[in-house]
């Protein structure tokens, strides 16, 4: 008999759908030249983006990257016989990984892009070779695209996936789902990842943010 379970705490849903809105806002902002704007949203992802991966160590079961890191032989067999499963299933957690990953690489680039229409380049540019600016600037513009091709991908499965399996984007906005025989995954309370997430914007808000907003 099918039960409902708690499968992913707040801080995993915040992190989700902020991050959509963030990467749809950087790349709009990019896109239209809204460089400012752009940096902004930059040093709010990359708080995020801290703040997520140290919940994946220390976070909910379900948000722990040890907890649905899978092999590729694993991953192959789900492809083959899809199936709902707590939490992130074994071909998906490539997915995740790969976007971190991209998204990390991403923000790091940016800061040591150089932008000939803009009056504050990345903090690193004055700090670096210019080789080193000329290839961060290079991937800056190349690795979005990357991020955006497999964004689209894994929207399509998971629509797929939820039409033909599990809800999993309804399950991402409610927390919640009804599976067969699963028990109840270890929550945390995700207080912890709103402080640190607080923090590092703070931080981020002295360091640079504040040049940024008199530039709006």
């Amino acid at each position: 008999m099918a039960q409902k379970i708690k499968v992913w705490d707040g801080a995993v849903r915040f992190f989700h759908w902020a991050t959509v809105l963030l990467v749809a806002g950087l790349w709009y902002s990019g896109t239209e030249g809204y460089i400012a704007l752009h940096q902004l949203l930059a040093y709010c992802l990359a708080s995020l983006l801290v703040a997520r991966i140290a919940w994946g160590f220390w976070g909910s079961q379900t948000a722990r990257f040890y907890n649905f890191a899978a092999s590729p032989e694993t991953a192959v067999r789900y492809l083959a016989n899809p199936r709902p499963v707590v939490g992130h299933n074994p071909a998906s957690s490539y997915m995740i990984f790969s976007l971190l990953a991209l998204l990390f690489l991403q923000l790091i680039s940016g800061l040591a892009t150089f932008d000939n229409s803009y009056m504050s380049d990345g903090p690193l540019v004055a700090l670096l070779p210019a080789s080193w600016v000329d290839l961060a600037s290079a991937l800056h513009k190349r690795i979005i695209d990357i991020i955006l091709i497999l964004v689209t991908v894994h929207i399509g499965f998971a629509l797929w996936h939820s039409w033909r399996h599990h809800n999993v984007i309804k399950t991402m906005i409610t927390g919640s789902t009804e599976l067969n025989g699963e028990a109840q995954p270890v929550m945390c309370s995700g207080w912890r990842f709103f402080v640190l997430l607080a923090v590092l914007l703070l931080v981020m808000y002295y360091w640079q943010g504040r040049h940024l907003l008199a530039l709006l």
